[in-house]
């Protein structure tokens, strides 16, 4: 063995435990494209919801002195406020979605409980537009229904494993842990009011239900059931009964309650096809209410157009195929529930604003996911994430026929004849121009008959198991010209063949 083969071969032995090590861990494509697209679409949004921010909010900051008649005010909270939701989400991903079956949930279901009741207190209640959902501590403000969509998911989750996979617990017992583990904070969240969350958290959980094996007729009847009771509360008090009249004819009342809407009209408008430009939105010069919130999206369609619009709802599209893609691959009930719940619950969000903005639903006062503006949105949205990627992080799935067979082809490696070879050529031939001949030379003895053999290659230390059939057939066929090279007789040609045939004829 040459000195260099002899330094080499401790690095070639590890990088070949490196390589098994690797194919040991390897993730299946059909896991990993679903993951890499929607941790992409997530990364996306969140980077084009900060541009859109700054662009819609920064003549605000600018013009005013609340809001230190600094531009990019808005935008730097948002940033921070989106590492915040990062470090949660990052922390979710790593911690197994699996043990939130113990003293986890519990303690996160009572500390949202507590900050839901703390919002009634005068204490850290904040009133704002009507309703009592924030709870404001010095400069901050923190809304409690946002992260309570996380523990009502997570615990509707846990109950439809136990009933319908594990088979622990009855209806029964299902329908009295749902009542106290997901109807009492809905019923919280709903007295603030925050009609908005509830709806959305409702219809996500019917989706769950029909995930999780619940009959389509009882889920259409809760639906009907549910529908007459926002109708019935849509109707109840002047306020929301005002957002209904609106969106039938927002023209009635240009000036008063159906001002906001006819401003995002004028917004979408202006856009056309492909937008003014960003950056260059008339409606944000205070024409506009919260055109850095609830009506981004009307910002969106001003300065992009049609087409950036458009963009904006497929990436969400695509974001929604790659977590029920995830929600397939879960190895368990509770997983594909929690990735399907938060993926759904994230385009239903964006759907109810979209459908406000553009005046076919009454509007409701949530945010776009991701592009909105809001410390409390941008961090529950990057949890629910966070989540769908702990069920990615735990999904395996069962070999399929040609990964079985593939699994099963293995080279045997001989370091005897590899080292002989690399000494007898002094090192590797890579990279030099050799004829084949003298290549295939070093493997074997000056005088031996040369069989092509399957089981044989230029690398003598790689054979493939269980070849060299043909070597048997090959043997008797070899022979040697004027020059002393080895020949092996194929046979007449397929041209040869044919002449012969039409001469016998």
């Amino acid at each position: 063995m040459s000195g260099l083969a002899a330094r080499l071969l401790p690095f070639k032995n590890r990088a070949r435990s490196a390589a098994s090590a690797l194919d040991r861990e390897a993730v299946p494509a059909r896991v990993m494209a679903p993951r890499m697209l929607f941790v992409a679409c997530s990364a996306g949004l969140l980077l084009f919801g900060l541009l859109m921010i700054y662009s819609s909010s920064s003549i605000v900051g600018l013009t005013s002195k609340a809001y230190g008649n600094d531009p990019s005010y808005f935008l730097v909270r948002q940033i921070a406020f989106s590492v915040a939701g990062l470090v949660f989400a990052t922390a979710l991903a790593v911690f197994d979605y699996r043990r939130w079956q113990g003293i986890a949930l519990k303690v996160m279901w009572v500390l949202t409980l507590l900050s839901l009741v703390l919002v009634y207190t005068p204490i850290a209640g904040h009133d704002a537009y009507g309703a009592t959902r924030w709870i404001a501590m010095g400069p901050f403000s923190l809304q409690p229904s946002e992260f309570a969509k996380v523990t009502v998911l997570l615990t509707a989750a846990l109950i439809a494993q136990k009933r319908f996979e594990e088979e622990s617990i009855d209806n029964v017992q299902a329908l009295k842990l749902l009542v106290g583990g997901v109807a009492v904070p809905m019923a919280l969240i709903l007295f603030q009011p925050d009609k908005g969350t509830t709806g959305v958290l409702a219809v996500t959980l019917l989706v769950m239900a029909y995930l999780a094996g619940v009959p389509m007729r009882k889920v259409f009847l809760i639906l009907l059931a549910g529908v007459g009771v926002a109708a019935v509360l849509a109707l109840r008090d002047e306020y929301s009964r005002a957002r209904v009249m609106t969106m039938f004819d927002p023209f009635s009342d240009e000036f008063g309650a159906g001002y906001q809407l006819v401003q995002g009209f004028y917004a979408l408008g202006s856009g056309g096809v492909t937008g003014v430009g960003i950056g260059l939105s008339r409606q944000k010069y205070n024409y506009l209410p919260m055109a850095h919130n609830d009506f981004i999206f009307a910002v969106v369609g001003e300065e992009l157009g049609f087409v950036g619009a458009l963009l904006m709802i497929l990436t969400f599209c695509a974001l929604l195929w790659a977590g029920l893609k995830i929600a397939e691959n879960a190895p368990d009930l509770m997983g594909r529930l929690i990735a399907a719940g938060c993926t759904s619950l994230i385009v239903i969000q964006l759907l109810l604003n979209v459908c406000g903005v553009i005046g076919i639903f009454p509007l409701s006062g949530k945010p776009v996911p991701f592009v909105s503006y809001g410390g409390s949105s941008i961090i529950s949205t990057l949890m629910l994430v966070g989540l769908v990627l702990s069920v990615s992080f735990r999904s395996t799935l069962p070999q399929t026929r040609y990964e079985e067979r593939r699994s099963k082809l293995r080279l045997a490696v001989d370091d005897t004849a590899s080292d002989a070879f690399s000494a007898h050529v002094g090192g590797s031939t890579a990279g030099r121009a050799m004829p084949r001949s003298t290549r295939l030379a070093g493997t074997r003895q000056a005088n031996a008959p040369l069989a092509f053999d399957r089981s044989e290659s230029v690398r003598p230390d790689l054979r493939i198991v269980d070849g060299g059939a043909r070597s048997a057939r090959l043997a008797g066929r070899t022979s040697v010209d004027s020059s002393g090279r080895r020949r092996i007789d194929l046979g007449p040609s397929a041209a040869e063949r044919l002449r012969s045939t039409r001469r016998k004829k």
